[in-house]
């Protein structure tokens, strides 16, 4: 599909760049920082690079933007979230085209289970940002790995080291799953990691002993087992949908690194 709006996507891009180059100061380390900067500056390189593919350029903006979005979210760096929200709009006119053509050339069935499975995979960046991008990780979430996690899974309170190493650890879980599932590379090892996730998360966050709503406190296992659920055809052949980098490389037969058309 031909991209028409790639250079809005690009100007709003530069906003959020610039908008994290002046609020450098104010950013709580220097790997924050890194990633701010980094992913920032990916949003109009990939909106540029990727303009002769809608659904490419879409796919990797939306990425991107989402990290950035959330990383200034919850860190409260509102300057920058809002003005990197900005790119959303765009990205929804861009997302417009991508149906209209979609369904003409793959059917509805097609294009809505495309967009459950972006929809499960960019999910997933709101839970890894936290985990993986940050400069010092929330007490409350090393808190939690130490005394519910830990004694759960292994019997005893975990050390800060040990319970950081576990958000890690399951941070890389998170984002393999959000670039498998969201740009639809590899869906089906995407869903079966995701899968295994979401029991493992269960099980040592004792969400089973809380109940199954999950407004209650601790939380129970209603949501991760709802995503577990939509999650799992996911893992079933040619599930993955029109709208993925898969079927990009299916029709262009060539790398994935030369799906901009460059």
């Amino acid at each position: 599909m031909k991209n028409k709006i790639y250079i809005l996507t690009f100007l709003t891009g530069c906003a959020a760049f610039i908008s994290v180059l002046s609020y450098l100061s104010r950013f709580d380390g220097i790997w924050s920082t890194t990633n701010m900067l980094c992913f920032s500056l990916l949003i109009p390189l990939s909106a540029l690079v990727s303009r002769k593919n809608t659904v490419v350029s879409f796919l990797f903006t939306t990425f991107f933007t989402v990290i950035v979005v959330r990383n200034a979210g919850q860190h409260d760096w509102l300057r920058v979230g809002w003005v990197t929200a900005i790119t959303f709009i765009p990205l929804l006119l861009q997302l417009i085209v991508i149906v209209i053509d979609g369904i003409k050339q793959y059917g509805p069935q097609g294009i809505a289970l495309s967009f459950i499975r972006m929809f499960i995979g960019f999910n997933w960046l709101t839970h890894c940002t936290e985990k993986l991008f940050v400069s010092r990780h929330d007490a409350g979430l090393v808190g939690f790995f130490k005394t519910v996690v830990g004694p759960h899974t292994f019997g005893s309170v975990l050390s800060d080291q040990f319970a950081v190493n576990m958000i890690v650890l399951g941070g890389l879980v998170e984002f393999t799953a959000a670039v498998t599932l969201g740009l639809g590379i590899l869906s089906r090892f995407g869903a079966f990691a995701a899968a295994v996730y979401l029991v493992m998360a269960e099980l040592m966050g004792e969400h089973f002993g809380v109940g199954y709503t999950w407004m209650m406190p601790g939380g129970g296992w209603e949501v991760p087992f709802y995503f577990f659920m939509v999650t799992l055809p996911f893992m079933l052949p040619k599930t993955g949908g029109p709208l993925s980098l898969d079927n990009e490389w299916h029709l262009s037969k060539t790398p994935f690194y030369k799906l901009s058309g460059f």
